[in-house]
């Protein structure tokens, strides 16, 4: 498989790891198995569009950043997304990302809530480049 996400066993929280052909890919499944972990995606329409910024002073911190957003605007601004297109850019000292997130209001009849993520950690946190693919592991606290 080209991209995409899995779990990994751990004893009490979730371990992701996700992968594709370009940074780009690897945050927008990233994301898409944080909400996952949530809520059944299967079932979100794409009727809402949300811009999103944040930047980090690495990848990790950037990704770190990237998923407490994604995880705030469910939390704070009741939304679901099933759809990330997202750009990184580089800055002198600093990494820059952008994203639109398409999703709907959370109904929790119809996107049957699973388990409450506490946050995102650095524990496990991992971003890797080899042969042109790309791969990121992070520690979600459950």
């Amino acid at each position: 498989m080209l991209k995409g996400f899995r779990y990994l066993d751990h004893m009490t929280d979730v371990i992701v790891e996700s992968w594709g052909t370009s940074l780009e890919e690897v945050f927008e499944y990233a994301a898409l198995a944080l909400v996952n972990t949530m809520f059944d995606i299967n079932h979100v329409s794409l009727s809402q569009q949300i811009r999103i910024e944040v930047e980090g002073h690495d990848l990790e911190s950037l990704l770190y950043n990237w998923l407490e957003k994604v995880l705030i605007i469910i939390l704070v601004d009741n939304l679901i997304m099933s759809f990330f297109k997202v750009i990184i850019s580089k800055g002198q000292n600093t990494y820059y990302l952008t994203a639109i997130g398409k999703g709907e209001r959370i109904s929790l009849e119809k996107h049957h809530y699973k388990v409450e993520i506490k946050g995102v950690t650095y524990h496990e946190m991992k971003i890797e480049e080899k042969n042109d693919k790309f791969n990121a592991k992070f520690l979600l606290d459950l």
